[in-house]
């Protein structure tokens, strides 16, 4: 079963990329690490600055609603065909 905790960050993560989001990524997935930190993953098919900037922002944005200091700075890849994170809250195709 999935947690509370769990459904909350997927909310949370979810609400802040809909406004930052482009044609180009591919995924963006988390996991929450066992001292509670959350890593946030985003696949792109390209770096650009603008997706770069976008990242910020959602980043910013999912930061802002945690009640503590606990998000990792993202991790950003190109087109990789390695797994996402453990949860995926966005997949392109």
């Amino acid at each position: 079963m999935i947690s509370y905790e769990l459904k909350f960050q997927f909310c949370n993560l979810s609400d802040a990329l809909h406004r930052n989001v482009t044609d180009n990524f591919e995924s963006v997935s988390f996991n929450i690490t066992k001292d509670n930190f959350i890593q946030v993953q985003v696949v792109l098919k390209e770096k650009t600055s603008t997706d770069m900037e976008y990242i910020d922002d959602f980043i910013a944005e999912f930061s802002a609603l945690q009640e503590t200091d606990n998000v990792l700075p993202p991790i950003v890849k190109e087109k990789d065909k390695n797994l996402p994170l453990k949860y995926v809250v966005f997949q392109q195709g």
